[in-house]
């Protein structure tokens, strides 16, 4: 089962240099070590602005198990001295953190061709289900996937649901290459409309949005500095 694991960052407006200095500084030095400890750093730049986010893959919990933890890499990787400096540092940076573990769920997604590409950008879509909306939430995601490639739309998606942290939180990326690209995706009403007509496409906006909570929608670049993508 496919894991991802996402450490959120939020920076200290007066320490973003200080604190991406830190992490590129233990990216530069994973890479030259070839540390086992593979992630991919990705920056808001419309939404949440100060947030990074920090992604790793693992095939299943052993695999996360194995690559041990962000303080044991950052121990393992600069050392028991230096890293206990920037370990302290890094916190004096943060306003907060979280670490969360997604599974994927294919079966609401229509993904890209190259699924293990590293896009410039993607639009991240954070959805918290109402209680006992879940189902009704996924049956959105899903059909918004079936519309995709039924109306010849060019936009992705690749959806994940929350197994460690808020559990009736489900995540969706659509990745780009330009931010351009988003003028020639559809909405999501539109989308479904388009796909299965106004009569049935508007039945499943209205039951998936009565079924959320809460949603956020963030646009992220990727940041190869501060990646160790293996």
């Amino acid at each position: 089962m496919p894991l991802t694991s996402i450490l959120s960052v939020q920076v200290r407006p007066d320490r973003v240099v200080q604190y991406e200095e830190l992490v590129r500084d233990l990216a530069a030095s994973a890479v030259d070590q070839g540390d086992a400890f593979h992630w991919t750093a990705h920056q808001t730049l419309y939404g949440e602005v100060g947030t990074l986010y920090f992604v790793t893959e693992d095939s299943d919990f052993a695999g996360v198990a194995a690559r041990g933890d962000t303080q044991e890499l950052i121990l393992r990787v600069l050392g028991e001295d230096e890293g206990g400096k920037t370990l302290v540092s890094m916190l004096e940076c943060t306003l907060s953190q979280q670490a969360t573990i997604s599974m994927d769920r294919p079966e609401l997604s229509y993904p890209p061709e190259q699924t293990d590409r590293i896009f410039p950008a993607s639009v991240v879509t954070q959805i918290r289900a109402r209680p006992g909306g879940q189902e009704s939430l996924e049956e959105l995601i899903r059909k918004i996937s079936e519309a995709i490639p039924k109306v010849g739309d060019p936009s992705r998606i690749l959806s994940y649901q929350v197994m460690v942290g808020m559990l009736s939180e489900y995540w969706t990326v659509r990745p780009l290459e330009d931010l351009s690209e988003l003028d020639e995706q559809l909405p999501p009403a539109e989308l479904l409309n388009q796909a299965f007509g106004a009569a049935e496409g508007g039945l499943i906006y209205r039951t998936g949005l009565e079924a959320i909570e809460e949603v956020k929608r963030h646009i992220v670049v990727y940041r190869q500095d501060l990646s160790n993508p293996g």
